[in-house]
């Protein structure tokens, strides 16, 4: 009985319509995209703070609810802990794709199915996104 095999392939329509289907997801998929994003909704919650601090006694208690996420905790722990986890959470994950491509090209080039600058590109990649995540790392503080 032969062993059947997974057809892992996504067939995906463009999400939008002047945007193709590879740009999508190489470009705005891409970590470095995502990490930039992730600064600018930073950026949205402390825009946020700012203008939950100068309202202030302008508006009703019940407003307040019904507004969300404006109750203390929130804005310092929070605000400051969840773009952290998802930063992090990006970085590492590309820090480990990175780690597998460079495996599998060593493999590759030893059988001599890839050149081996192949793998040595493969090998700067992993150091760039090492050295990334470390950086991110070093300067990580968790809020409590």
């Amino acid at each position: 009985m032969a062993a059947s095999i997974l057809k892992a392939d996504l067939v995906l329509k463009p999400a939008h319509r002047d945007e193709a289907v590879e740009y999508t997801l190489t470009q705005r998929f891409s970590p470095a995209n995502a990490i930039t994003c992730m600064d600018t909704i930073k950026g949205c919650l402390e825009s946020f703070r700012r203008l939950t601090e100068a309202a202030k006694g302008k508006l009703a208690a019940g407003a307040w609810k019904n507004i969300g996420h404006t109750d203390w905790e929130t804005q310092t722990l929070g605000f400051r802990n969840l773009p952290a986890s998802v930063e992090g959470a990006l970085r590492y994950q590309d820090y480990l794709l990175k780690k597998a491509l460079w495996q599998l090209a060593v493999l590759e080039a030893e059988a001599k199915k890839v050149p081996l600058q192949k793998a040595e590109q493969a090998r700067l990649e992993l150091a760039r996104s090492e050295g990334e995540f470390q950086a991110f790392w070093e300067t990580l503080t968790i809020a409590d």
